[in-house]
């Protein structure tokens, strides 16, 4: 990140390089095209790889959440979170990446500067509850497949319970910048909105809101991905093992057990 310039900026945007100006505001992501960040070609470049976003997250989302509803075997509660991560992705395709080719269009933001705290929020819900969706469907497998409870059965309600825990989680990430901790600006070449992750000493405490973010929104999901997927490989190897000696020598009780934890796998669907 860096420091905040000598002048006072506006609340709403920051240009991510040195300006000589003393009007900054004349070059404002929400009023004029961002030509001294890039050329034209940079843009409608970025226009057209986020409109391939736009079509192709789009229809592949949709696909999946309508053969969920259409075919009742793929209903499974073992599925849901599936579905969960399909509608976020959903989110953030037709909000990000729409207003992104937009924007890259225009070569400016040009919906404004309310519309940008809407956009950056909402594609950050998006994006935190597929990244806690992937977290979610690990820690499913292994509840599934290791059975650390034991005989614990994964019903509905625990399914619908994980989603719910995903978008809370987003909420938690997403609502702060919307009231004073850290904010929502125009970022890179001024034609997408998220947190501000440049600037610093100053009333929005950028600095923590950033490791907040790292903490509960990286590295919880990523060392529970991790954790659960290590373990998920570990019972694996203890099932091929148990397998040779089968062949070998005969089963026993810890064999069986094994087996049983393992063939749960045919139960979970590939994420």
């Amino acid at each position: 990140m860096r420091s905040s310039r000598d002048f006072e900026l506006p609340d709403d945007f920051w240009i991510p390089i040195p300006m000589d100006t003393n009007n900054i505001t004349a070059f404002s992501p929400f009023l004029v095209p961002q030509d001294h960040l890039g050329s034209r070609a940079t843009f409608y470049s970025m226009a057209a790889f986020m409109f391939v976003l736009f079509v192709s997250g789009t229809a592949i989302n949709i696909l999946t959440i309508a053969c969920t509803i259409k075919y009742k075997k793929l209903r499974s509660h073992l599925n849901y979170i599936l579905v969960n991560m399909a509608v976020a992705n959903l989110l953030v395709s037709c909000v990000g990446s729409f207003t992104c080719f937009t924007s890259f269009t225009a070569r400016y933001f040009i919906f404004g500067p309310t519309a940008c705290k809407v956009e950056g929020c909402l594609a950050t819900i998006g994006g935190m509850v597929g990244l806690w969706s992937l977290a979610v469907v690990a820690f499913e497998r292994w509840l599934v497949i290791c059975k650390p409870l034991g005989n614990f059965i994964f019903k509905p309600n625990h399914a619908l319970a994980c989603c719910v825990f995903t978008w809370v989680c987003a909420l938690i990430a997403a609502l702060p910048p919307l009231f004073g901790w850290s904010r929502y600006i125009p970022e890179g070449l001024q034609c997408s909105c998220s947190t501000d992750w440049y600037t610093t000493n100053n009333k929005f405490n950028n600095e923590s809101f950033v490791m907040f973010l790292f903490g509960f929104c990286f590295a919880v999901p990523l060392s529970t991905i991790i954790f659960c997927y290590g373990q998920l490989l570990i019972t694996m190897k203890m099932f091929r093992s148990c397998i040779m000696m089968m062949l070998g020598m005969g089963g026993g009780e810890e064999d069986t057990s094994t087996s049983q934890s393992v063939t749960e796998v045919s139960k979970v669907s590939p994420a």
